[in-house]
């Protein structure tokens, strides 16, 4: 489809930038969000990890912080000089915000290479947490 690809460009083109910003992609629910990351993650050569909180029954942040972490041993254990971490359906995650918040800026002060890509369906909590 031709807007994947554009869509699909724009995605290579964010991620070739230098890390200092967390990319996001919003949409309604069933749009394609996932199958045009995952697309791109087949397209692309980086090293990456992608998790989901589809399914998550979490009381709290702390999946965040857990998956953050495995995305740093991954990093460390590929030998690569840098990572993709996705996470879709974001904002099913309590407070999200604060824990991506403090996970980015442990990452930025010890120059450690992951960049990030949220995916959300809902707008508003997705808007929410990227204001606080």
């Amino acid at each position: 489809m031709v807007f994947q690809r554009t869509v699909i460009q724009d995605i290579i083109t964010r991620i070739s930038e230098p890390r200092n910003f967390i990319q996001v992609l919003v949409g309604p629910r069933q749009v394609g969000k996932t199958t045009l990351i995952k697309q791109f993650l087949k397209k692309t050569d980086i090293t990456h990890y992608f998790v989901t909180a589809d399914d998550l029954y979490a009381a709290d942040n702390t999946w965040i912080r857990r998956e953050w972490s495995n995305a740093r041993l991954q990093l460390q254990q590929t030998g690569s000089k840098e990572i993709l971490f996705v996470i879709d359906e974001v904002q099913k995650v309590p407070n999200w915000s604060e824990a991506i918040k403090k996970e980015w800026d442990v990452d930025s002060f010890s120059d450690t290479a992951i960049k990030v890509i949220l995916l959300g369906s809902s707008r508003l909590l997705i808007q929410k947490g990227l204001t606080e």
